[in-house]
This record gives structure tokens, sequence and C-alpha cells, in this order.
């Protein structure tokens, strides 16, 4: 291994793989059960059968009429932030805390690196793997589409993709920094469902559920609209948002990181 970011990368080859193939076939599956959603107007009895309150766990029957807004409904609004969370605790804690726990960290800071290249090289392994994670999920839709014969602009996917990858980068950063601040297997992981969690149920109901509607604004998923970008609409706003969150948290750890004792 020449270097610490590509030894990263080969100590998590096995979740790479997993977690790469796992996505495509999520992926996979929703583009090819698009005819269904499409066609089968059961859908739409069901989705208005359903309480207010759970209505946003299906989404608007709008959507289901074009590929694209299924798609950023469906599969990005709905279906992979609850992924996305898991991928990112499991990432990020496995990055941080695990090594920590396991002396591993303690290693690497007794070698000839600083512990801001530690980190760096860390977080960049952490990217890297996000990035392979959402080109996996474009593929797994690539080879729906050709299943069910049916075509989607690139540019829709690029841009799903592309803010898929900088939400889960945003996440991961969150609780990277988290376990590297506070060295707690126990808390970085609570705080990291907290979170994530937290968000999705807070964005999901505060459609329906009133009081919650002002507080909808301090979840992660706010700046994350899947149908309107599917539209052709990204706020710049938003991913100015995630980039702050994204460079607030990684100067916190490289801060704290670099006086804390190891475990």
């Amino acid at each position: 291994m020449y270097s610490l970011f590509t030894k990263t990368l080969y100590d998590k080859r096995s979740f790479i793989i997993g977690w790469g193939l796992g996505m495509a076939f999520i992926a996979f599956l929703m583009t090819v059960f698009y005819p269904a959603f499409h066609q089968d107007n059961g859908i739409g009895q069901l989705i208005e059968s359903l309480p207010p309150a759970f209505q946003g766990l299906v989404g608007s029957l709008d959507n289901l009429k074009e590929m694209s807004t299924y798609l950023g409904s469906q599969l990005f609004d709905i279906r992979m932030p609850i992924f996305l969370s898991i991928f990112t605790i499991i990432l990020a804690s496995g990055l941080t805390t695990t090594e920590e726990e396991n002396g591993q960290m303690r290693t690497l800071a007794a070698m000839p690196i600083s512990r801001v290249g530690i980190l760096l090289a860390k977080w960049f392994s952490g990217v890297f793997i996000s990035l392979l994670i959402a080109l996996t999920t474009a593929a797994g839709i690539g080879i729906g589409l050709a299943v069910i014969n049916e075509s989607l602009d690139i540019q829709v996917l690029v841009r799903l993709c592309s803010m898929m990858l900088l939400l889960s980068v945003a996440i991961f950063t969150i609780i990277f920094s988290i376990g590297l601040i506070t060295g707690k297997k126990g808390i970085t992981t609570g705080l990291g469902v907290a979170i994530t969690v937290g968000s999705f149920l807070l964005t999901t109901f505060a459609q329906s559920v009133d009081w919650l509607e002002p507080y909808e604004q301090f979840s992660l998923l706010h700046f994350f609209h899947a149908p309107e970008i599917s539209k052709g609409i990204i706020e710049m706003g938003d991913v100015a948002i995630y980039g702050a969150i994204i460079v607030v948290f990684v100067i916190a750890a490289i801060i704290t990181f670099r006086r804390r004792d190891l475990n």
C-alpha cells in the first residue's frame, strides 16, 4: 500500500463491493417496477386510502407519470435516505471509533504521518467510497432502464446522483467528525441515528402534521428536493448549505482531533 488512502480503500473492499451491489440492486428493482407504478390504478387507490400522516411515505401520485419524477420521488426521495443513513453510519464509525477501539488509530498516530494527514486520508476515503456507491446506483438504474426498454435523460440521472452524493458526504462528514471528536462508538452511533433517522421522519411527517412543519427546516433532507431535482430544479442555496456543513464539521474535527488523547 502506497498511502493511507489506498490502504483504507483496500481494507474496505468487501464493504464497498457489498454496498455497491446492494445499492445497484435496489436501484434496479425500483426502476423495473416503474411500469406497475405507472399503469396500475391500484397504486393511486392505495395512496388515497392512506391516512394523511402516512402519505409522505408513498409520495405524490402525480410523480408516477414520468420516469424522471418517479425515480426522484420513489427512489431518491423516499428510499435512498434510509439506505444512505445506514451506509454513512457504518462507514463513518468504521473509519473512526471502530479503529480507535481496535488500537489501529494509536498505531497510525505513532507513524510518521500527522494527525491531520490521518484525518484527511480517512475523510477522502469516505468521500471516494460514497462516490463509488453513487456510481453503482446510477449503473443499477441504467440496467433497469434497458430491461424495461425505457429511456431517461442522462442529465436527470447526473443531477439526482450528484445531489445524492452531496447529501451522503454531508451526513458522512457529520458522523465522521463526531467519531473523531468524541472517540466513543456509542455516542457516535447514537447521534448518527438521531440525526439521520430524525431527519427522515421529520421531513416525511412534516408534510401532513402541522405542528412539525416549522421544525422541518432543521432536517438534513430539507435541502434534498429529489422530485424537483428530477425536473431540472437545483437550488444552489441547498448546495451551498451542504458544502458549508461539510467544511464546518471537517474543520471542527481537525481542531479537536489534533489535541485529543486517543483511547
